[in-house]
């Protein structure tokens, strides 16, 4: 059984497909995103993780290398740390290597070089997770955990979709918790190898707003029920697959109460379609917008529904 709701899944193959149809994508045009989405990966993912920078402080040290003053130094290390770690995971990607347990720690070594001591290296002692709904691994058992997690992977990449494959490495991988320090980071950008290697664009991100929802539906994978979490994963490709496009294609972009004006539905109903994934929206900064091609796509789907 697919974990991945049908109706995203059908946008995202969809939207895949019309971007796939643009290739090769003009070199400034991937150069100036992939610049963007590299800074605001940057700083989400490490905002996940506590940091204290904000997004334009994370501009001024990937772009002037500089430190920021009375920010924590280990905030502005991580900043610098995160653009070498996603230009390592595009090397395995575009070098079609697998991932290996080596790789998976030269990845942790660069994303904490001048943070953590330990970085590059397995923890060496068991692990207390606030909230966490599970007991890793003992220490001793981690590097074998890790094969049996990446040989799992190897067997399975015709198994399962690949944003289903990457959902379920990432909730394992964190689940094994590997590392004292980082594994949520480390996690994150696996997710993004696995899908790179599947011709998703540079890079999925989790953004620092949808934090909570990203904690809660790995708690309920850990409970067994995966399906939110694959759907979350989903969504957030989605995302990246809707920034390429909108940049190439330019349609005329709505705030929900503007497409409420031109639709059936009030400016309430859409955002529920939306936060239900019912409707191809996304989010810009904390509001919930649409094109008008999918907007209409929608209302004339359900009119052709009604006449059944």
């Amino acid at each position: 059984m697919y974990l991945i709701d049908r109706v995203i899944h059908d946008r995202i193959v969809e939207k895949k497909i019309r971007l796939d149809e643009k290739r090769p994508l003009p070199a400034s045009f991937v150069n100036r995103l992939r610049k963007e989405l590299m800074i605001e990966y940057t700083y989400d993912s490490n905002a996940i993780e506590g940091s204290t920078l904000t997004l334009n402080e994370t501009r001024l040290v990937i772009e002037e290398g500089i430190t920021i003053g009375k920010k924590p130094l280990s905030d502005v290390q991580g900043a610098k740390n995160h653009p070498k770690a996603i230009r390592f995971i595009e090397d395995i990607v575009y070098n079609s290597d697998k991932i290996t347990e080596e790789k998976i720690l030269h990845l942790h070594e660069i994303i904490l070089k001048g943070i953590d001591p330990s970085a590059g290296n397995y923890r060496t002692s068991g692990v207390f997770i606030t909230g966490a709904l599970f007991t890793p691994p003992r220490s001793n058992e981690v590097p074998q955990k890790v094969r049996d997690l990446l040989e799992w992977l190897n067997n399975n990449i015709e198994e399962f979709s690949p944003i289903e494959l990457a959902a379920r490495f990432h909730h394992s991988f964190v689940k094994i918790h590997p590392f004292s320090e980082g594994n949520g980071r480390t996690a994150r950008l696996l997710l993004n190898a696995i899908l790179m290697k599947e011709h998703y664009p540079f890079i999925i991100n989790i953004t620092n707003r949808d934090r909570a929802k990203y904690l809660e539906t790995l708690q309920e994978a850990d409970l067994g029920n995966l399906e939110p979490f694959v759907n979350f994963i989903a969504r957030s490709t989605e995302r990246v697959l809707d920034i390429y496009l909108n940049a190439l294609e330019e349609p005329e972009i709505l705030t929900l109460k503007e497409a409420s004006l031109i639709s059936p539905y009030s400016a309430d109903y859409l955002g529920l379609l939306a936060r239900k994934g019912r409707i191809g929206a996304f989010k810009k900064g904390n509001k919930w917008m649409i094109t008008k091609p999918a907007l209409l796509e929608y209302v004339n789907e359900m009119k052709e529904k009604k006449k059944r």
